[in-house]
Order: C-alpha cells, then sequence, then structure tokens
C-alpha cells in the first residue's frame, strides 16, 4: 500500500511539474558510469599496446642481412629438401616457405617466418641459428 501511495505521490509531481528528487542524481550516476567505462577501456588498450611491445621480434638495425655463413641455408634459395634437413623443418613447413616466397617474393630477414602458419616465436629462435637470408633478390647474385 505505501508503494502505491510512492508512485501516485511521483505521478502526481510529475503531472504538477516537480521532478523527483532522484532524477540529477540518476544523471550524475550515468555520467560517471560512462567515465568509469571509458577509464576501463582506456587502461585496456595501453596494457594490450605494452602486452604487443613486449611480444614483438626486435628488428635488427640492417633492413637486409648480410652473406650467410657456411652451413646456413638460404631461405631465398633452398629447396624445399634443403630445409627439411633443417632441424626443427619438416616437409608442411618446408612446401609452406617456398610457396610464401613464390607469392609473395624474396624474405628479407629470417624473422619474416613468423607470418607463416606453425612457427612461433620460439621456434623461430631456434632456427634462426640455422637459416640466413641473402642481401637482395636471388636473381640479382648469380
Amino acid at each position: 500500500m505505501v508503494a502505491r501511495l510512492r508512485a501516485g505521490t511521483s505521478q502526481v509531481r510529475t503531472l504538477i511539474g516537480e521532478g523527483s528528487w532522484w532524477e540529477p542524481i540518476e544523471g550524475g550516476l550515468k555520467g560517471i558510469g560512462a567515465l568509469a567505462l571509458l577509464l576501463a577501456l582506456a587502461l585496456a588498450a595501453s596494457r594490450f599496446r605494452s602486452w604487443r611491445e613486449e611480444r614483438a621480434v626486435p628488428q635488427p638495425h640492417a633492413s637486409i642481412e648480410g652473406r650467410c655463413a657456411p652451413g646456413n641455408v638460404d631461405l631465398n634459395r633452398a629447396t624445399p629438401e634443403e630445409l627439411e634437413a633443417v632441424p626443427g623443418i619438416g616437409p608442411v613447413l618446408a612446401q609452406e616457405i617456398v610457396r610464401y616466397r613464390e607469392r609473395h617474393g624474396p624474405f628479407r630477414r629470417v624473422e619474416e617466418l613468423l607470418i607463416l602458419r606453425g612457427v612461433s616465436v620460439r621456434k623461430l629462435r631456434a632456427l634462426s641459428s640455422f637459416l640466413c637470408v641473402e642481401g637482395g633478390h636471388p636473381a640479382e647474385t648469380n
């Protein structure tokens, strides 16, 4: 009964032009909620950016690596069989490397292997001591 009386009273106040005392507070709370949401989104974006920077592979100073050391396999010239001889590269990954090279041109850095499916940062670290990239296109050094 009290609830009906309060509901009726608020309807009467609304009809005669008196607003509820709760309306300004309610508007303020909505503004505070929106502000809190924006702050949470900004914090999440900054954390995501720092996480992404931590996960990124550091770029070498030179954009193209120099000559390959003896015993290393050149990513731009190796056949699938030569790539399979590298520990950690199987037939599927060897085919992916050759297919990527045919579609997108020569590799500029060994780190570009991260683009391929099946190559993680951990695997790249293990493979990088066996692989190299000759400077320039394969046809330039023939």
